[in-house]
């Protein structure tokens, strides 16, 4: 008899309860156990990653953003999701979580018109997503970050935008978080994670 119906139940004794968010309607009802991360001489790390434990049977797929239940109101991506195996049956996955600093709307330019009052050209904008969460930070996972660093200075020739895959960003598309900047998308990496999208940003003046 498989062991991931019994281990099914620790879960939903012991685990934290949280919420897949998609568009199509959001998924509840699901429980995940995590534990802090013991590189503490890497911010990055401490800061955003996750290590994570969900049920054999979880609905949870790469690129998945999770709102957790924790009392904190995080949201995150599934970076990676692993079964762990017994006698040839999946027993629990194991998951890697990035946590979402920002939240915005991704946009798309739609074509140009006048400025009535300057008479300039001015590019016009459709959107793509309205709610648009994901990881934006000067630092890549891996990457050499000293204790000292201050995690929150942004550089913007170095910005990266960890986002679902299934958000459709596309390059020369604007980012525009919930905090008022805007960034255009240069060079977008497709193919490092399961269902998550590595954008290069800089600094949108169109």
């Amino acid at each position: 008899m498989s062991e991931g119906p019994e281990i099914k139940e620790l879960f939903e004794d012991i685990g934290t309860p949280f919420e897949i968010l998609r568009d199509e309607g959001n998924i509840s009802g699901e429980y995940l156990l995590y534990k802090t991360n013991a590189q503490v001489t890497k911010p990055f790390i401490r800061e955003f990653f996750l290590e994570t434990m969900l049920p054999y049977d979880s609905q949870v797929a790469g690129g998945d953003v999770l709102k957790v239940d924790d009392g904190t109101n995080r949201s995150f991506i599934v970076m990676n999701k692993t079964p762990e195996n017994m006698e040839g049956e999946a027993f629990v996955n194991n998951v890697v979580l990035y946590k979402c600093n920002v939240s915005g709307e991704l946009q798309r330019p739609s074509g140009e018109a006048p400025d009535p009052h300057t008479y300039r050209t001015l590019t016009q904008w459709e959107t793509v997503k309205e709610e648009c969460h994901g990881l934006l930070t000067a630092q890549l996972y891996g990457t050499d970050v000293k204790d000292e660093e201050d995690i929150g200075r942004i550089n913007l020739e170095a910005l990266y935008f960890y986002v679902p895959t299934k958000f459709g960003v596309m390059t020369n598309d604007r980012y525009s978080p919930v905090s008022g900047e805007y960034y255009k998308v240069d060079e977008i990496k497709r193919r490092e994670f399961d269902g998550v999208d590595v954008c290069h940003l800089s600094e949108d003046t169109r």
